[in-house]
């Protein structure tokens, strides 16, 4: 796992079932963001192409 700053916001995306969580998923990469409004933006763009949140 990347060092991440006091700011910043990660999600894993398992991209072989199309699913994205909060939680640690060992089949998932682990996404950086910025700030959550940029994660946020980022996630709903993903579920626009059938992503699911999980």
């Amino acid at each position: 796992m990347e060092q991440q700053t006091l700011n910043s916001w990660s999600v894993w995306i398992d991209e072989n079932k199309k699913v994205i969580s909060i939680k640690e998923n060992p089949a998932g990469k682990e996404i950086f963001f910025d700030n959550r409004d940029i994660g946020i933006k980022a996630i709903t763009e993903l579920v626009s192409k059938g992503y699911k949140i999980g």
